[in-house]
Parts: C-alpha cells; structure tokens; sequence
C-alpha cells in the first residue's frame, strides 16, 4: 500500500511539474506574437484622435504632455462632466415615447460645444508644446507621423480591397 501512495505522489508531482510547463510554453508563444504587443507598445495617452500627434512625441515629451494635462486636470473634469450630462440628456430625451426633435438638436448644440471647448483645452497644451520643441524632437514627431499614417493608407488600402471582394463575393453568392 505504501509502494502505491509513493507511486502517486511521483505522478502527481509529475503531473504538477507538466501542467507548469505547459502553462509557461503557452504564455511564452503568446508573448511572442504580435497580437499583444500594440497594447505594450503604444500606450494611448488619450483617446481623441485630434491629439494623436501626442502618440508621435519622443517620450519625454509624452511624459511632459501627461504633466500638462494633470495640471489642467479639475478644468477638464468639469468640462468633461459637462459631456457626460450632456450624454445623459440624449439618453433621457431618447427613453420617452415620443423624441422632442428641437429639444435633442439644442442637446446636441450644448454637447458639440462642449466638446470644442474640451479639444480647444487640448489643443492649446500641444500648440504650446509643439512651439517650445527643439528641432531634433519635431523630426521625430515627423518621422514617427509619417509612419502612422503611411501604415494607416495601407491599412485603408486592405481593407478596401477586402470590401471589393467580400462584395464580389456576395455578388456571386447571390446569382
């Protein structure tokens, strides 16, 4: 009986070791992909693409914009706060049976000016960070853009060839 519990605890620490193993090689292939790597790589500072310029800052600069940001902080809370009650309002005027179409457009009017008012906030930080930039930084900026946006033609450029074909082959589907 001993023999068998001896027996056991070996298949079981064999087994433990093994599942270990299996759970290290796995993450270790999808480390390697490229799947994950845009989230490790290209932290989005923001989520407006007016400012995707930022993205293309050295990094110290990125960092500088974080600062410029963090100070401006309560002003763009509040102007934000304004955005999402003006959010609320939309969602409200659209829960009642019938939608109130002059009330919704001066809904709309009060949300898009405080969204200007929130990207002129931003766009003020970047101007003036832009302007104090040495001339080795903004063609880094440059340089960094020109990439983003050649890849993102080619990614435009795909995608419409695969629209073509998906259509095509709808069109074949239906004969």
């Amino acid at each position: 009986m001993t023999e068998q519990l001896k027996k056991n605890k070996w298949v079981n620490v064999v087994l433990f070791f093994s599942l270990a193993l299996n759970f290290f090689i796995a993450g270790y292939l999808v480390s390697d992909t490229k799947m994950l790597s845009p989230l490790h790589k290209n932290k989005m500072i923001h989520k407006r693409p007016e400012v995707r310029i930022v993205d293309y800052f050295p990094k110290a600069k990125k960092q500088e914009f974080r600062q410029l940001m963090m100070e401006k902080r309560e002003k763009l809370k509040s102007v934000k706060r304004n955005i999402f009650g003006n959010q609320r309002e939309i969602l409200s005027i659209l829960s009642a049976n019938e939608v109130d179409e002059q009330q919704l457009r001066q809904v709309f009017r009060k949300y898009q000016d405080n969204n200007e008012q929130l990207q002129t906030a931003i766009n003020e930080i970047v101007i003036k960070m832009l302007m104090e930039m040495d001339y080795e930084s903004r063609r880094h900026t440059l340089r960094k853009g020109k990439k983003a946006f050649n890849h993102r033609k080619k990614m435009e450029e795909k995608w419409m060839e695969h629209s073509a074909n998906r259509e095509r082959l709808n069109q074949a589907g239906d004969r």
